[in-house]
């Protein structure tokens, strides 16, 4: 049996982690980190995520080994109801063509086919201590049905080398020797077995399947979206829908007055709520620390029989009907009495071939990997051939473990690390996305921040890891570079420059330096506040990173006053280095507020990780020490903030929490003292409900100028939200869907083209920023005409625009339009090819 593992990410900005799978023709494993942008990176790489049902998490539990978890189970669970969806579909139209076949007349040809056993989808995730309330932590904004979530956290207590060496775990397939690591400052410091006594156990396990409930609540519930409970109107929590039977007895939407301004003097009304999933009702989770163990494997397949030979048998006098005891390991007797054993007619077995992963995020941790029994297990090691490093700062160069390396020189070892491996263009599309339109304009649209060349030496003792490196393990170790991922040539993508859009783009750049221009364009926007304030749009796709955009984050900066990100979503900070380089620790120190509007993955996964950037950037320094940063959202999401600092000391202690919404107001304000504003450079905040989700929000961030943004995040179009964001110097809003494309907006609580438009009107706006697009495909929705006084531009991942500047942007818009016109038309053109290819299967 033929078996591999190859990487798929290692350590860059857009993937910060060291990601591999292994491959086996029924199955597949993650191994390694599952940090930010490891399910963006299967999507660059055309992974498929159908077979995956087990993570293998190596490293420390924190959120820079498992930031990108929450999203990509999400990305499996809907993956796989697709396909089991798109199945169940292909059956129920077989089976009527063949009941209108039968209806007919006609006769039915039917393939003799067994129908394929409709398996329910499971994830085993493997990793440290906390994994289990790392997941569950997200209770209140994760949840999906029918595909159970089983976690599995290794200890130094559960990962010591029995006597026996047989495996920590193991399946059909492999078998796996986990190691978990303390560094050498923990070693010794916990109380012995002795001290520990049975109800310190019994706590731990209880804690244990209290959170193990919550993970079954999340993932393997029976309940139901459409499930309404009978509530009174008083006991209602806003923002929920309420729901009120008609005098025809028809449930209908609650249209009627909130419970506070109903008069005591009338009834307490019965309504009907949603009932939360299960999940969600759990207020707290049982407590815990972080976790300095670090988790490493060493994996190998299973013993391959050896091959029998029947010839020898028959030989030896053996019948036919013995030959099945033969190859099952057990002896026989011939007719003559001659017993015959199973080493006499079988092939010798060979052990599985395998490799280890040792995952060491300081030099604390060579001592304690180096010393491991494993290495001296003859059953551990008979079959390892390789070892992959995943190594933390400086300790590549530990003088103890390139000794190790050179005494175990018969192993392969390849190292995994940002020492190792350049910074590259790990997402080619999006990349090549960014340079077309630096192509455009280059002062707007900057070339990603990269480099192709590692600042190291070759080694002799190791090889580096590279997106694709292959490592067979059977039917032997070898390692094999013939899928490695090319960088990506920046300048070869310069050459391929389209001339048309050369033209339109050469024009527009006439347009924008002619001084009359200038002149005019200064004269029309005097009247406009901070027009220097810079908006720099991180993330505007929709739903998932894609190819092309990654998930909603802008950030804006205002000179004077500080730097603001709207939204976070998943490796916003991998963003924020591809577009700003050398000049983030200045933005990060700069950093004074996070508005989070609603908590669907897509919007705030990536806070974590910028909040711990924040804090990494300002703790040392006197002048920004003691600096808060505001983080402002529903309080559902300051909860999570406030849960995950339990798993992972990010920061969490320097954070001003803002809690908007939870209450029946319309609108919500937080106005800045006088010392505030000084701080956090802000006069108001407000924000309003919106319709998408529950606790959905719009935002206005007030400055004591008269800058004023709008900040839509996802929704309908919304009255109110243009009431409280009149006069706004900028709105940034949702477009998710094109106008043709109305009823998916409806459907979907997200607004259109047009409608983002309207509210922009409605609201006065004097600059409009359309952003939050459909991953469907690459393109740029058409637009009106804009006005003297309002002007609306598209957003792209990595463009940079102050405010003052929009109109430039606007000037490029036919080049732009050519572009996206070309690259549109490409995409039709190449899925009508494939509908002519492969016709639609019946």
């Amino acid at each position: 049996m033929k078996y591999w593992i190859q990487f798929l990410t290692t350590p860059t900005a857009d993937t910060p982690g060291t990601t591999m799978y292994l491959h086996f023709d029924s199955k597949r494993y993650l191994i390694g980190h599952c940090a930010e942008g490891t399910q963006r990176a299967v999507v660059e790489n055309k992974l498929g995520l159908t077979k995956m049902s087990d993570l293998l998490l190596t490293g420390k539990l924190n959120w820079d080994t498992a930031g990108g978890v929450l999203g990509m189970v999400l990305t499996l669970a809907d993956s796989t109801a697709t396909m089991r969806g798109s199945r169940r579909a292909m059956e129920e139209e077989k089976e009527l063509r063949k009941q209108v076949q039968i209806a007919k007349g006609q006769k039915v040809m039917e393939p003799k086919v067994e129908k394929s056993e409709d398996v329910r989808p499971f994830l085993n995730i493997h990793g440290g201590e906390n994994l289990t309330h790392l997941l569950a932590t997200s209770r209140r904004f994760v949840f999906r049905k029918g595909m159970p979530v089983h976690t599995q956290e290794f200890t130094p207590k559960n990962t010591v080398l029995k006597e026996d060496c047989a495996p920590t775990w193991k399946d059909n397939l492999i078998n796996v020797w986990a190691v978990a690591l303390e560094p050498d400052f923990r070693r010794g410091r916990k109380r012995s077995h002795d001290e520990i006594t049975q109800e310190d156990i019994d706590a731990e396990d209880i804690q244990n399947q209290q959170r193990k409930g919550v993970l079954a609540d999340m993932f393997d519930s029976e309940w139901r979206l459409d499930t309404l409970v009978v509530k009174k109107l008083s006991q209602v929590e806003l923002p929920a829908k309420i729901f009120v039977r008609d005098d025809k007895n028809k449930i209908v939407e609650y249209t009627g007055p909130p419970a506070k301004d109903v008069p005591v003097t009338e009834p307490d009304i019965d309504v009907l709520v949603r009932n939360p999933w299960p999940g969600a009702l759990v207020a707290k989770l049982p407590s815990t620390t972080p976790s300095h163990t670090s988790v490493s494997y060493f994996i190998k397949g299973h013993t391959q029989r050896g091959k029998f030979d029947p010839a020898a048998a028959t030989a030896l006098g053996c019948e036919r009907k013995q030959f099945r005891q033969l190859t099952a390991g057990e002896e026989v007797t011939t007719s003559i009495g001659t017993v015959v054993r199973p080493e006499q007619v079988m092939a010798p077995s060979q052990s599985g071939g395998g490799l280890a992963v040792f995952d060491l995020p300081d030099t604390s941790y060579v001592g304690p990997a180096i010393e491991r029994k494993e290495w001296f297990s003859k059953d551990v090691m008979d079959g390892i051939g390789a070892v992959v490093w995943i190594l933390g700062p400086g300790v590549v160069d530990d003088a103890r473990l390139q000794t190790f390396m050179k005494e175990r020189s018969e192993l392969k070892h390849i190292v995994s690390s940002q020492e190792t491996c350049p910074n590259n263009l790990s997402m080619h599309a999006a990349a090549e996305a960014a340079i077309n339109l630096h192509l455009i304009d280059e002062e707007r649209f900057p070339i990603p921040v990269h480099s192709n060349a590692s600042t190291r030496k070759p080694s002799a003792i190791y090889d580096v890891a590279r997106v694709g490196k292959t490592i067979q393990l059977a039917p032997a170790v070898e390692v094999n570079d013939d899928n490695i991922k090319p960088y990506l040539d920046t300048g070869k993508s310069v050459l391929d420059r389209d001339i048309e859009v050369a033209d339109l783009a050469k024009e527009a750049l006439g347009k924008i330096t002619d001084a009359e221009y200038l002149e005019q364009l200064t004269r029309r926007q005097e009247d406009i506040p901070s027009r220097d304030a810079e908006v720099i749009t991180l993330g505007t796709g929709s739903a998932l990173p894609s190819k092309y955009r990654n998930v909603s984050a802008t950030l804006l900066h205002v000179p004077g006053y500080g730097s603001y990100l709207f939204d976070c979503g998943e490796n916003t900070l991998g963003q924020l280095k591809r577009v700003l380089g050398p000049e983030l620790p200045d933005v990060l120190r700069d950093l004074k507020a996070i508005w989070i509007s609603h908590l669907h993955a897509d919007h705030h996964l990536g806070t974590a990780a910028v909040v711990k950037a924040w804090h990494k950037e300002t703790q040392n320094d006197p002048s920004t020490k003691d600096n808060k940063l505001i983080i402002a959202s529903d309080r559902d999401m300051l909860l999570w903030l406030q849960e995950y600092a339990e798993v992972d000391d990010y920061g969490y202690n320097r954070l001003n929490t803002i809690a908007f919404g939870g209450h029946e107001a319309s609108d919500f304000r937080y106005r800045f003292s006088s010392k505030e504003e000084k701080t956090y450079g802000l006069s108001c905040i407000q924000s309003c409900y919106v319709k998408h989700c529950r606790s959905a929000m719009a935002v206005v961030f007030d400055f004591p100028n008269g800058f004023r943004v709008a900040y839509s995040g996802d929704c309908r179009p919304s009255d109110y939200f243009a009431r409280i964001g009149e006069d706004a110097t900028l709105l940034i809003h949702e477009a998710t869907f094109d106008d043709e494309l109305r009823t998916d907006a409806l459907a979907k609580n997200h607004s259109t083209t047009s409608e983002a438009m309207t509210v922009g009107l409605n609201m006065n706006a004097r600059r409009i920023l359309l952003t939050h697009f459909s991953q469907r495909y690459q393109k740029i929705p058409v637009l009106g005409e804009n006005n003297r006084d309002q002007v609306a531009i598209v957003a792209f991942d990595y463009m940079r625009c102050k405010i003052g500047d929009f109109a430039k942007v606007d000037a490029f818009r036919p080049a732009l339009m050519k572009l996206y016109e070309e690259e549109t038309g490409e995409i039709v053109k190449r899925k009508e090819k494939a509908k002519q290819a492969k016709p639609d299967e019946d």
